[in-house]
């Protein structure tokens, strides 16, 4: 089959894609529902337009824990908007868990919304680790197909062991992880140390030494939480085998209305080899254009992965 773009006649296994990045929508669930809903309509109707494959969300899916269910009613309505469309995810930040101080890894609430029962029947939905905080999924583009991880906060050394179990299983396959915590603002690099878990938990750098680094699989890390100083950061850095990982936060949770709705619309086009970062609100029909809101990195996915299907 033949895809017209731009003009061109160009082979389905070369068609730009979209992956749609959706930062902490925390304060949308507790006060602003209409701006997360903003956000997943856009996706459901730009499918597509826009060749949308997948949608993953960093984390913060709610402000208060366990402890509003109505918080978790608003997340649950405006992702759900996505069922039946297009294959998505999501991974938990800190304040999805349910604040035990006993048990900070306890999250009942998340599971019980967003765990594996949640995504039942769905065949692009590969499964979760033992604790139900870690999941994974697949989609295709231009012809191949991708793993993505959604990994639990602060990435303990048992989630970094079940992310590698699972990479085993799809061995080459492109992948990418999201997280909440990896890349703080305050210092455009990775984190220091552990935010929540601090007994087994791992700093955005120790992830990315005993995870990301170490394996050349992983070519993209997502991540937010951090809105002290901007919210955004973009950066590459070296893997094992020469090649690079590119590493994106993205958190607007300090801006009006808890974010007015900025996403990120990340467009892979194979036949330039590049991905394309940009910065969108729904809610403001505006685009966001300084160099941390629209970027580009470069990949050959055939020299690095192999040939597409």
């Amino acid at each position: 089959m033949l895809v017209l773009l731009a003009g061109c006649a160009q082979p389905a296994a070369e068609e730009p894609f979209t992956v749609v990045m959706l930062p902490d929508t925390q304060l949308y669930s507790e006060k602003f529902p209409d701006i997360f809903h903003d956000q997943t309509r856009w996706v459901a109707e730009h499918i597509d337009e826009e060749n949308i494959v997948f949608a993953t969300h960093v984390g913060d899916i709610v402000q208060n824990y366990a402890d509003r269910p109505e918080e978790w009613d608003v997340a649950e309505a405006a992702m759900s908007r996505l069922d039946g469309l297009v294959p998505w995810g999501v991974a938990i930040g800190n304040h999805d868990y349910d604040r035990n101080p006993e048990n900070p890894r306890q999250a009942d609430m998340f599971i019980d919304r967003f765990g594996a029962k949640r995504f039942e029947g769905k065949p692009w939905f590969g499964g979760v680790s033992e604790n139900g905080l870690n999941s994974y999924q697949t989609f295709s583009g231009a012809g191949r197909d991708f793993l993505i991880l959604h990994l639990e906060t602060d990435v303990p050394d048992d989630a970094i062991a079940w992310a590698e179990s699972v990479m085993r299983e799809h061995p080459g396959m492109p992948t990418i992880v999201t997280t909440h915590i990896y890349i703080d603002d305050r210092t455009n690099s990775r984190t220091a140390e552990a935010y929540l878990i601090k007994d087994v938990g791992n700093s955005g750098e120790e992830i990315y030494q005993k995870l990301v680094r170490r394996n050349p699989q992983i070519f993209m890390v997502l991540c937010g939480h951090w809105a002290t100083a901007g919210g955004e950061w973009f950066q590459a850095s070296p893997q094992d085998g020469g090649g690079e990982v590119f590493e994106v936060l993205a958190d607007y949770q300090t801006r009006e209305r808890g974010g007015d709705g900025w996403l990120r619309v990340i467009r892979f086009d194979p036949a330039e080899g590049k991905i394309w970062f940009k910065t969108y609100s729904p809610t403001l029909d505006q685009h966001e254009s300084d160099e941390n809101s629209e970027f580009v990195f470069f990949v050959n996915f055939d020299e690095r992965f192999g040939p597409a299907k």
